[in-house]
């Protein structure tokens, strides 16, 4: 009988093999090496080129024009980042691209998001650029008006077409921080990447037991390159803010049980009028080593709005709770929050982590840290007092 089975089900396999005929398969290439028979288009390709992060100049060259109905909550603000916040752009001749961002309002911060493009077809001396931003996905269309060799290097002057905005300014190939070895500087470097590869080593979670912070909150002439978050994914900075990005500390302790403590100076900010600024407020978390990684979990995560904060943006993001209000802020948690953290390089002050959430993922440098713990309370006990 056991026989008979084998025998009818190889068969059904063999059959079912036979009926996918050859043209029915189709193989899809989602990325192709661009046309760089323009010489103007060559001359563009593996270059870094950069917009001055000046608030000044930055503003002045910029353009824009309302072309078509803008859907999502925070697109309505994101002129705020191409006008304040887009750095640069590097189109590499593989069909890759990065477009980096340095948000006005977490200068700490650098976003390097990725994408693909290819030469147009239609339009001469044009490209299509697919890529995420900050906000959202785009596709653009970026059209070369103009391309000039100085003595201080090439600028070329560019629209660029988002489908709702059009914005003409112009781009240089020559580092506004090139001559300043600062913090913001290494943080603008593509390269960087390549020596902060993922550990493989399983992890010992006693070495990990501690309160270990993020950047530390000092003005932006006094930061260090420990201090600086790389995110290489955001899912809408203005309307679901990463946490980290106000300040925030992981306090792990032994048992698995884990605190993320809200001890940077913008966290704290949104519980002054309500503790007086004397407690630190926490959400219970778990922690747990997997391997190489270290998971922290929690149900009830601050959660931040700078579209809201800022431009009085509604959040555009579920799984949210009100616990209550400070002054006007609304105070939220998100449950479901997960940080899965991997060791890419340790020294003696700490270690780099590469973190992934549902929403971001980022580059950061976590230190011992110490707070008081006599002195804390609960995020959903805040509004008990």
């Amino acid at each position: 009988m056991k026989r008979n089975i084998i025998i009818l089900f190889t068969l059904g396999i063999s059959l079912i093999m036979q009926s996918c005929k050859k043209e029915e398969i189709y193989v899809y290439n989602t990325q192709s090496t661009p046309d760089l028979s323009n010489p103007i288009i060559q001359k563009m390709t593996n270059v870094d080129w950069y917009k001055e992060v000046s608030v000044s100049s930055i503003a002045t060259e910029l353009v824009w024009t309302s072309k078509n109905n803008i859907y999502k909550p925070g697109d309505y603000m994101s002129s705020i980042l191409y006008r304040l916040a887009w750095t640069g752009l590097t189109l590499y001749r593989d069909g890759t691209s990065i477009m980096t961002f340095v948000p006005p309002f977490a200068q700490h911060g650098v976003i390097h998001t990725k994408g693909n493009w290819t030469v147009s077809t239609e339009e001469e001396n044009t490209i299509i650029l697919n890529t995420k931003t900050p906000v959202t996905s785009v596709t653009a269309k970026i059209k070369i008006l103009n391309m000039e060799t100085k003595e201080t290097g090439s600028i070329v002057k560019i629209s660029a077409d988002f489908g709702n905005q059009l914005i003409t300014t112009e781009l240089s190939n020559n580092n506004p921080y090139g001559y300043v070895q600062e913090p913001l500087f290494k943080a603008l470097d593509h390269s960087w990447y390549a020596s902060k590869t993922v550990l493989t080593d399983p992890i010992n979670p006693s070495e990990f037991i501690g309160a270990w912070a993020g950047h530390s909150d000092v003005s932006a002439s006094e930061l260090t390159d420990y201090d600086m978050i790389r995110y290489t994914y955001i899912e809408d900075l203005l309307a679901n803010t990463p946490a980290v990005l106000t300040g925030l500390s992981f306090d792990l302790e032994e048992g698995g049980s884990a605190k993320i403590v809200y001890t940077g100076r913008g966290s704290s900010s949104y519980f002054n009028e309500i503790t007086g600024g004397d407690e630190l407020v926490f959400s219970n978390a778990e922690w747990s080593v997997h391997g190489n990684n270290i998971r922290i979990e929690t149900d009830e995560e601050m959660f931040v709005s700078f579209g809201e904060l800022l431009f009085m943006l509604p959040p555009h993001y579920g799984n949210l709770t009100l616990l209550g209000y400070s002054g006007a802020t609304p105070i939220r948690i998100k449950s479901n929050q997960l940080y899965n953290l991997e060791i890419v390089e340790r020294n003696n002050d700490g270690f780099w982590a590469r973190v992934t959430t549902k929403t971001e993922t980022f580059y950061i440098f976590l230190q011992k840290s110490t707070y008081d713990k006599t002195n804390i309370v609960n995020i959903k006990d805040v509004f008990k007092q």
